[in-house]
């Protein structure tokens, strides 16, 4: 039998320290990622916890006008108002918390990819401003465009997320400020970089200090106290900002100081 002569391997060897150094790395790789899972983890259970909460106040409430109109007790043309007015607004809140962690479960969802359009930013923001400024909700406002003329940038997104982070920053000015307040839109281009800075400035009641790092949590709640209206809405709008911007390559951040305003701004990337 003819002996077929053995060749090595064009495998380069390693040594053992290089290989140590390796296992060493993907085990501290591994140890990060089982960090970061169980913090979300922890967050899941923690906004879970929240709107739980959340959901029995005004389930409890709509029970209990139910109960009294069913009662069997003569009622008044001003009770029975009082309670179907009771009804309608509790009811539109958990519609509220619904809708919105239904919205966020899909934009979180990266299996689902973005329906990404290239428009002109400048002309995208400003239509957005006048499309804005005409709807009911900013009626008691002093609504201000902030945009330069010179302005001509190209940004790739999908227009209705986008549409919605807008929404949920300016419906966000007009909860924490006060009628006759400013609420201004501005957009620039970040000098040394290639992105654009959007941001909805107002000058409400503004935000502590250290609560500022928390606001785009989900497990994050504002008190009802600190509203001028006293109504806080589902707690999950800025999470919802957050999540669509990042999504987008995008960062977005908050400035604010009490009793002088707020500054949230968001960036997106240019088309080169």
């Amino acid at each position: 039998m003819k002996k077929i002569p053995f060749e090595q391997p064009s495998i380069e060897s390693e040594t053992a320290e290089s290989l140590s150094a390796k296992l060493l790395q993907v085990s501290s790789q591994l140890m990060e990622a089982n960090k970061e899972l169980k913090r979300m983890e922890l967050e899941r259970r923690e906004m879970l916890a929240n709107i739980s909460h959340d959901l029995r106040a005004p389930i409890t409430a709509i029970r209990s006008a139910t109960d009294y109109l069913t009662s069997g007790n003569v009622l008044s043309d001003e009770d029975y108002r009082s309670c179907l007015n009771l009804i309608d607004k509790r009811t539109r809140f958990l519609e509220e918390i619904i809708q919105d962690m239904y919205y966020l479960f899909c934009v979180e969802d990266t299996s689902k990819s973005l329906n990404l359009q290239t428009v002109d930013a400048a002309i995208f923001f400003e239509e957005y401003f006048y499309d804005a400024i005409v709807d009911t909700r900013y009626d008691n406002h002093d609504m201000k465009l902030e945009i330069a003329n010179d302005l001509s940038i190209q940004i790739a997104i999908d227009i209705p997320r986008i549409v919605r982070v807008l929404d949920n920053l300016f419906t966000n000015a007009v909860k924490y400020s006060f009628p006759e307040s400013s609420i201004t839109l501005k957009v620039t281009q970040l000098p040394s970089e290639n992105y654009i800075l959007v941001s909805v400035i107002d000058n409400g009641i503004g935000i502590p200090k250290e609560a500022i790092p928390h606001i785009f949590n989900r497990t994050y709640t504002v008190s009802s106290a600190r509203t001028p209206n006293s109504n806080t809405g589902s707690g999950l709008g800025l999470s919802i900002v957050k999540t669509i911007v990042e999504r987008h390559e995008g960062n977005v951040f908050c400035e604010s100081e009490e009793g002088k305003g707020s500054c949230f701004s968001f960036t997106l990337p240019c088309i080169k």
